[in-house]
């Protein structure tokens, strides 16, 4: 199964609700449903994404602390550097899907 936008779930969400009711829910009890699951739906996408971004900014603080320890050797201090740019990298990618 495709990806269904918030917009499209909503909106099937609604129809199908409203068909398992038949007449008691009308066309514009319909639309006003869509338009709150979708909001619902945005709203817990920007949630998961923040918090995933947030994990990703933890993450990268952990690598540049273990860089910058004087007593790590040199090969983790590279690979933390590299892992501390894929984990900034990976949290402005989700960030700009906000």
């Amino acid at each position: 199964m495709e990806d269904l936008s918030p917009e499209v779930l909503a909106t099937v969400v609604a129809e199908k609700f409203g068909d398992s009711y038949g007449a008691v829910i009308n066309a514009v009890m319909r639309e006003d449903l869509a338009r709150r699951v979708e909001r619902a739906i945005r709203e817990a996408l920007l949630a998961d994404r923040k918090a995933a971004a947030a994990l990703c900014l933890a993450r990268q603080a952990l690598w540049v602390a273990t860089e910058a320890r004087p007593t790590s050797p040199e090969p983790l201090r590279a690979e933390a550097r590299s892992r501390a740019n894929e984990a900034a990298y990976l949290a402005d990618a989700i960030q700009s899907l906000a």
